[in-house]
């Protein structure tokens, strides 16, 4: 891993936390990357064979043999109190911002919806430090957009929009199935629930912040 980085003066960061993911879905976006693993995403990171460049954590959701795995796998341990004002994954997040390249968050959702909805909220800070950023599961892609934007056809069938915060967005939308200009989106409506791209590639307009959910499922 380290002479393909070598190819890669600005590698992408790929950042693992401990929800539900499923590392081999992903291997062609993690080669070359710098691998942070969040807490128990750091085994997770170790047990399918990856040497995580950070591992980062109060690691309390692990067990001591499986700490032993971690150290011995990880070329830098940054261990937090298990009493602090910010998640595991938002210090991992911290540290990647600190870097250069595009984030890739995986593992950031599973069973507790509360994390879930928190690191929904950690694609904002990347978008006020204008960072590319998605949060990735087996299903999803996701990432928060404003100004324009172009969606290109992938795996993922559908496209969602969902405005970040309270407010109504005005959207544009060419290339998609439904297109349209001008189109008002707000909280409590289903409007821009699953479309799809007609061709190779869409484009979207809005003049506020926009989650893009890329679904196959």
């Amino acid at each position: 891993m380290g002479a393909e980085r070598q190819k890669n003066i600005m590698p992408d960061i790929v950042i693992v936390a401990g929800g539900r993911c499923s590392l081999p879905e992903h291997e062609e976006l993690m080669k070359g990357a710098f691998l942070i693993g969040a807490d128990r995403g750091a085994l997770y990171l170790a047990e399918e064979g990856y040497r995580a460049d950070l591992a980062v954590g109060d690691f309390d959701s692990v067990m001591e043999d499986e700490m032993k795995t971690i150290s011995g796998n990880s070329d830098e341990i940054l261990r937090l109190p298990s009493e602090k004002d910010e998640t595991d994954l938002e210090a991992a997040l911290r540290r990647a911002l600190s870097l250069e390249g595009a984030i890739h968050i995986l593992g950031a959702t599973g069973t507790r919806l509360d994390q879930t909805f928190s690191a929904l909220d950690l694609l904002k800070v990347c978008h006020d430090r204008c960072r590319v950023a998605f949060i990735y599961d087996s299903s999803n892609r996701i990432r928060l957009v404003k100004g324009h934007a172009v969606i290109r056809k992938s795996r993922y069938r559908y496209v969602s929009l969902i405005p970040y915060g309270d407010g109504t967005a005005t959207v544009s939308l060419r290339g998609f199935k439904y297109s349209g200009e001008h189109i008002s989106l707000g909280r409590g409506t289903s409007l821009g629930i699953s479309n799809e791209i007609a061709g190779d590639a869409a484009e979207i307009e809005t003049d506020t912040c926009l989650f893009v959910f890329e679904s196959d499922d």
